[in-house]
């Protein structure tokens, strides 16, 4: 299991667990949150989890360059839409993944995804919810890449 913030091998890929907060006032509200950080096939991944604020500089350090990020856009338990979009610009990978937003199977009190994409260029709206990237197809400039909910 990867649990936490530092350095972890699992089964040969190395996982980096980089402190968050779950909330803008430094986990005080819903306490703490981890962003995982892994490279698989020379693609670096970063999973934000439950990210609740933007970034400090210190943390955009700390988890570098980004090929692939996963970022919450909902509100409410998590960053809205508009702070998402500051993440994106702190961490500037090359393709942005949205998730935890309101879908029709989710009664969570979330926005849905329409409030990150609207005015976006380079949307790729998928129709199943895998994805496959190789390293030299990876796009130069941002491009969002829309997974069709699998729940």
């Amino acid at each position: 299991m990867v649990k936490g913030s530092g350095k972890t091998t699992v089964k040969g890929i190395q996982f980096k667990g980089v402190a968050t907060s779950h909330d803008d006032s430094h986990s005080r509200e819903r306490g703490p949150n981890t962003v995982f950080c892994f490279t698989i096939d020379d693609i670096k991944l970063c999973h934000l989890g439950d990210l609740g604020h933007v970034l400090s500089p210190g943390q955009v350090t700390e988890i570098g360059a980004v090929d692939v990020l996963f970022v919450p856009v909902g509100g409410f338990f998590t960053i809205d839409a508009s702070v998402a979009c500051q993440v994106c610009d702190q961490l500037k990978p090359k393709i942005t993944i949205p998730m935890h937003f309101k879908t029709l199977k989710c009664a969570y009190p979330i926005a849905d995804v329409e409030d990150f994409l609207k005015g976006k260029k380079n949307v790729r709206k998928m129709a199943n919810s895998e994805i496959e990237f190789e390293r030299e197809k990876l796009p130069t400039a941002n491009e969002i890449v829309l997974l069709r909910p699998a729940l």
